[in-house]
């Protein structure tokens, strides 16, 4: 083992010669079955952490972050301490303290629950109990290929690393671009590209072929402002030597508004939610066909079915798919919603000891909504047999390992639970901006409508038979018969997000169109509307999608607008049949 390292030790110094040039601590050799693996490596140098200087002996520091943290040495620090308060401008409330800048400083030295560092930069004198952090934003990052040929390799590293929520990476044909006609490959070049795109990090990446089908990846990750090295990862990366748990299947991976076609999904997706479900630093995506879950994720030769749930009963109908981190332990859970004959259920599927598995029943409706200040927030309401709804919503809550209902979410009439959302517009309170049942935005201040939308936003939405009342329930056969037909809407999907982030929510759906003599929607628009003061107005729009958006959902990429995932359904013709696709936009 010794003398391997030793070898692939001497063949990174000779092979990488313009990236070897400072002294760096002896590489030992990661073995890695997959890219993930590798971009998980990455990811560990800059984990979310916070603490506090301890101790200050000139430009020497201690602080209350160690190897527990995720700290290595070498990982760059911000410091900073709290400012002045920042009041409400009409009630005169403390609602923060703004930041002022200390300096940052570079790590040294790790136990598990402290460092010691020195400074680097020094804004004002460090101070005991000042904080420390790795920034919670995103990072900007930039892959530069020391070595072209195997682009596949970093096309999949970029994707990963984006996909994981803690980087914004520079794309590939920038990079490229940036790279023309450029000789030098020292920390000239990384100074140039950081003072062009303002990066926080870059990593020079070389991949070797090696024996048995081997790659030999060495990933150098510099501080791109002063081209600073942090470290060096050196992997062997076996991807013949995978394990696969199921089949490839290249047929469906989100192509972006450029490509003509659309790769067809296998089942009639209905629904859609997006999240790092397992915890590997990367988003897989489920899919509801309404009557079980698909979870599948991206493998550099496609895309791999991780699991399917098996269906219940063939007359089970799911009508709702939503996802978030209610319960707190750092996994997402799914939250699924169905009718089955006489009942509306939900229940909660979360990935737990390598499996996706069910870890609750809640009676009646669920949805996850993203509330203005509070976050992903779980509100729920019960299920009557006659009026479908009943009573007013509640936030459910985790609370000694059940889904609690607690305080109501107070609705204004007519708002039904599904196809509105909250927003923080600029206004002193959030406003509920919610579809109609013509498709028309409705937005309210408390319980009063004060703007609706001249136009339809026709959203697709899903048409439920209300469930048959049981045969013991006291009511006549011919009013059950009359009620069991009748069909209740749900509403399509309503996000708010802030897209350019200047500090108020705008408000995306989409608005399909084409509809035919049959109902048949044959394109359709992502639209964006932003609160003016006295109405909603266009801010931009992603035209000409060729087909109908069933669902969506928004992936924030922070200084870069954001990635909306959607399904979208073509009709097909005389001679050609329907089918369902996944397709990804860039917004900003």
């Amino acid at each position: 083992m010794i003398m391997k390292r030793a070898f692939f030790l001497f063949l990174f110094l000779v092979l990488v010669i313009p990236f070897a040039a400072s002294a760096e601590k002896p590489l030992g050799v990661e073995e890695f079955t997959s890219v993930d693996q590798l971009t998980t490596e990455i990811l560990s140098y800059f984990p979310k952490i916070q603490g506090e200087v301890k101790t200050v002996q000139g430009d020497r520091l201690t602080i209350g972050l160690g190897t527990k943290n995720g700290l290595v040495p070498g990982v760059t620090l911000t410091l900073w301490r709290d400012g002045k308060e920042i009041l409400h401008p009409v009630t005169g409330a403390v609602i923060g303290r703004t930041e002022d800048a200390v300096g940052s400083v570079e790590v040294t030295g790790l136990t598990e629950t402290t460092c010691t560092a020195i400074v680097l930069k020094k804004v004002r004198d460090p101070q005991v109990g000042d904080k420390a952090r790795i920034t919670p934003k995103k990072l900007s990052l930039a892959l530069i290929p020391v070595r072209a040929d195997r682009p596949d390799i970093l096309q999949d590293m970029s994707q990963r690393l984006s996909d994981s929520g803690r980087f914004l990476v520079l794309e590939n044909d920038k990079v490229a671009t940036f790279l023309k006609d450029r000789k030098q490959r020292d920390s000239s070049l990384i100074q140039d590209m950081n003072k062009t795109y303002n990066l926080d990090v870059v990593a020079a990446v070389s991949v070797y072929p090696s024996e048995g089908g081997k790659l030999l990846v060495t990933t150098r990750l510099f501080y791109a402002d002063e081209a600073r090295p942090l470290d060096t990862i050196v992997a062997m990366l076996d991807l013949k030597s995978k394990k696969e748990f199921g089949e490839i299947k290249p047929f469906f991976a989100p192509v972006k508004e450029d490509k003509l076609s659309i790769p067809n999904l296998p089942f009639d997706a209905q629904f859609l939610a997006a999240a790092d479900f397992e915890g590997s630093g990367t988003v897989q995506y489920a899919f509801s066909d309404g009557m079980k879950l698909h979870v599948y994720r991206q493998e550099q030769s496609g895309w791999r079915e991780e699991w399917v749930e098996a269906a219940s009963d063939e007359e089970l109908r799911q009508i709702n798919l939503d996802v978030a981190d209610i319960n707190g332990n750092g996994r997402p859970e799914l939250f699924v919603t169905a009718v089955l004959k006489d009942k509306v259920f939900s229940y909660v599927i979360e990935y737990h000891n390598g499996i996706y598995q069910r870890i609750a029943d809640v009676p009646g409706f669920l949805r996850i909504m993203q509330y203005p200040g509070k976050g992903a927030i779980l509100i729920g309401q019960d299920y009557n047999p006659r009026t479908f709804y009943a009573g007013r919503p509640k936030q459910y809550v985790w609370s000694n390992g059940s889904y609690i209902a607690g305080s109501e979410l107070p609705l204004p009439k007519g708002v039904k639970l599904y196809g509105f959302t909250f927003a923080a517009v600029g206004e002193p309170n959030p406003l509920l901006v919610a579809l109609d049942d013509k498709n028309r935005v409705l937005v309210y201040s408390g319980d009063s409508m004060i703007w609706k939308s001249p136009d339809a936003y026709t959203s697709v939405g899903l048409s439920v038979k209300k469930p048959v009342i049981s045969s013991t329930a006291v009511i006549s056969q011919s009013v059950a018969s009359a009620e069991s037909s009748e069909k209740v809407r749900i509403a399509g999907r309503v996000l708010a997000l802030d897209m350019n982030e200047d500090g108020r929510e705008e408000i995306v759906l989409p608005e399909n169109k084409g509809d035919s003599f049959f109902g048949i929607y044959t394109q359709a628009d992502f639209v964006c509307l932003g609160w003016t003061g006295a109405r909603l107005e266009q801010r931009w729009n992603i035209k000409d999608i060729p087909g109908a958006v069933v669902d969506f959902q928004i992936l924030q990429q922070q200084g870069a607008g954001a990635r909306i995932i959607a399904i979208v359904k073509s009709s097909g013709g005389l001679f050609s049949a329907s089918s369902v696709g996944v397709m990804s936009y860039t917004a900003k």
